[in-house]
């Protein structure tokens, strides 16, 4: 009766060691995936217009420096309103307005939102 016991712990530990493992090897892979995506200062932005023009400035009416499309998940590097009280976010390619896109705390909350896109 004993070993059937020692057998059943033996068991249960082995199970439950292997599946601790599991989930540190999968929280280690997704956060290898984008070293700031759960960084607590910076923030991720979700293009949901179907295209939208980067500015070079704040300015409707400023040079377009590159294009963009809905789906797209963008880091944000700063935020500026203008003259008539637009927000504009700053990207690696340009500016944007907040009227094209969507704001979040974290790089995987907008890959959410974005698969909810396409639905």
């Amino acid at each position: 009766m004993k070993r059937l016991w020692v057998c059943i712990l033996l068991i249960f530990s082995v199970l439950i060691i292997s599946s601790c493992k599991k989930n540190k090897e999968e929280v280690i892979e997704i956060n290898e995936t984008h070293p700031l995506s759960l960084a607590p200062d910076v923030e991720w932005a979700l293009v949901t217009d179907p295209y939208a023009a980067y500015r070079g400035d704040i300015d409707w009416n400023a040079e377009i420096t590159s294009h963009c499309r809905r789906g797209d998940i963008l880091q944000v590097y700063a935020k500026s309103i203008d003259k008539d009280k637009t927000v504009w976010y700053k990207f690696e390619d340009g500016w944007l307005p907040e009227t094209c896109l969507s704001i979040y705390s974290n790089r995987y909350k907008a890959q959410s939102a974005a698969e909810n896109l396409k639905d």
